[in-house]
C-alpha cells in the first residue's frame, strides 16, 4: 500500500543520543528517559525499548495511559509520573507499579490508600517547588511530607525531585534553583534523614549544569536529536524523526493569481505550485502558511498560502525538473540540505517539543533500526 506521507524514526539514532547522556554524566548516575507525550511524537512503546536497550534506569510519563501502554507491551523497568495526574487516577498507578510524585498530603494519603487496598507498598518520589511554580510542595509543606514519608509503611520513599524552569535560558535563576533543592535535602541529611535518591536535571542541566546531575537526571528533547539550549556542539545529537511525503498535484498559477484559503499568496511571477497531501489534520503547524520550507529535490522551496486541513501548496518554481510524486521533506534532510524541528518551531513561533508532539495524525510510521 502506498501512502501519502511517511514518519520515519530512527530509534539507532535515539539509542546513540542517549549514550552521550551516558557519556556526560558518568557510569554511576542513573538516567531517566522521558517517554511522555507518545515520547514526544516519536512513538512510546519504541522510544521506551530502545531507551532501556542503551542503558537507561527507568522512563518518564505523564499520564496513567501512558504506563498501562508500556506495561501492555511486557515492559517492566521502573516507571516514574512526572506530572500532575488526577487523584482519580492513583488506584490504576499504584496498581501499575508506577512511581508517582507527591506534592501534597492528599496526593500522598491516596496513594497510601490505593496501597493499601491492594496490600501493596508504593513507591513516591518528593516533588519540591524551588522556582517553577507549576508543581511541587513549598518549605512548610515539604516538611510535614517529609515527617510523614519517613514513618509511612505503605510508601517506599524511593526519590526528591524539583524541576527547573529555565535551564535553556537563564543560568542565575537554574543555579538558584538547584541551590534551593541542595540547600533543603542537604538540611535534612544534617538532621539524620535518610534522603532518597535526588534528581533535577533535564537536557539543558545534563550538558550545561554538571553540578545539578545529583544521583539522576531526566533528559527529555536530547533524546531525539533536538537541542535543548545554545552551544551544543554540531554533531553531537543525531535527528530521530524525518517526516516524508510527495507532490500530489503540480499547476501552473499566471502572475496575479492566488493561492490557498483566503487568497495570502499571489503570484508575483507565473509560479509552479506543488501540493502535498499533507495539512493541519496531520500536525503540520497551520500558521507556517507563507513562512516554513519543505526540501523537494536537495532544494529549499518555500510554503506558500494558508495550510489546509490535508493540503499544503509550495512554490517550486526554482526547482529544476519538477515532476508528479517527487518526494518532499518536510523533517530530515534530502541531498545536501537539511531541515530540523527546531526551525519549524522558529517559522512557527513555537517550541520544538510541540512541533513534534502534533504529529498524532494519518502518517505511516516507519521505524528504522528496531
Amino acid at each position: 500500500m502506498s501512502h501519502a506521507q511517511t514518519i520515519r524514526v530512527d530509534l539507532d539514532a535515539f539509542r546513540a543520543n542517549l549514550s552521550v547522556v551516558r557519556r556526560v554524566v558518568g557510569p554511576r548516575r542513573r538516567i531517566l528517559a522521558c517517554v511522555k507525550a507518545n515520547a514526544y511524537g516519536h512513538g512510546l512503546v519504541p522510544c521506551a525499548r530502545a531507551a532501556l536497550q542503551a542503558g537507561a534506569d527507568a522512563l518518564g510519563i505523564a499520564r496513567v495511559g501512558e504506563a498501562a501502554a508500556l506495561r501492555e507491551a511486557q515492559i517492566q523497568a521502573p516507571i516514574v509520573l512526572l506530572a500532575a495526574e488526577d487523584l482519580a487516577a492513583t488506584e490504576d498507578l499504584v496498581a501499575l507499579g508506577v512511581e508517582i510524585l507527591v506534592d501534597s498530603l492528599p496526593r500522598l494519603q491516596a496513594v497510601v490508600a490505593a496501597a493499601a487496598r491492594r496490600d501493596r507498598v508504593a513507591a513516591v518520589h518528593l516533588a519540591l517547588n524551588t522556582g517553577m511554580g507549576r508543581f511541587g510542595a513549598g518549605p512548610s509543606e515539604a516538611e510535614a511530607l517529609v515527617e510523614r514519608l519517613v514513618q509511612e509503611k505503605a510508601v517506599n520513599w524511593a526519590g526528591v525531585m524539583t524541576h527547573f524552569s529555565s535551564a535553556d535560558a537563564d543560568p542565575e535563576r537554574t543555579r538558584e534553583q538547584w541551590r534551593r533543592f541542595d540547600r533543603v535535602t542537604t538540611g535534612w541529611k544534617e538532621r539524620a534523614i535518610a534522603v532518597p535518591m535526588r534528581h533535577a536535571a533535564n537536557s539543558a542541566a545534563i550538558l550545561a549544569f554538571p553540578e545539578t546531575h545529583a544521583d539522576m537526571v531526566r533528559p527529555g528533547l536530547m533524546l531525539y536529536g533536538m537541542s535543548p539550549c545554545a552551544g551544543i556542539p554540531a554533531g553531537l545529537l543525531k535527528p530521530v524523526l524525518s517526516w516524508h511525503t510527495q507532490v500530489a498535484a503540480l499547476h501552473w498559477q499566471e502572475t496575479g493569481e492566488a493561492v490557498g484559503y483566503g487568497g495570502t499568496f499571489v503570484a508575483g511571477r507565473r509560479t509552479l505550485v506543488a501540493t502535498l497531501p499533507v495539512g493541519y489534520g496531520d500536525g503540520l503547524p497551520w500558521n507556517a502558511g507563507n513562512t516554513g520550507w519543505v526540501l523537494v529535490r536537495g532544494v529549499r522551496a518555500p510554503i506558500v498560502g494558508r495550510i489546509s486541513m490535508d493540503q499544503t501548496t509550495v512554490d517550486v518554481t526554482d526547482v529544476p525538473g519538477m515532476a508528479l510524486s517527487d518526494e518532499a521533506v518536510l523533517v530530515g534532510g534530502q541531498g545536501r540540505e537539511r531541515i530540523i524541528a527546531e526551525e519549524w518551531a522558529v517559522w512557527t513561533r513555537t517550541i520544538p517539543y510541540e512541533v513534534t508532539t502534533r504529529l498524532l495524525g494519518r502518517a505511516h510510521r516507519v521505524l528504522v533500526g528496531e
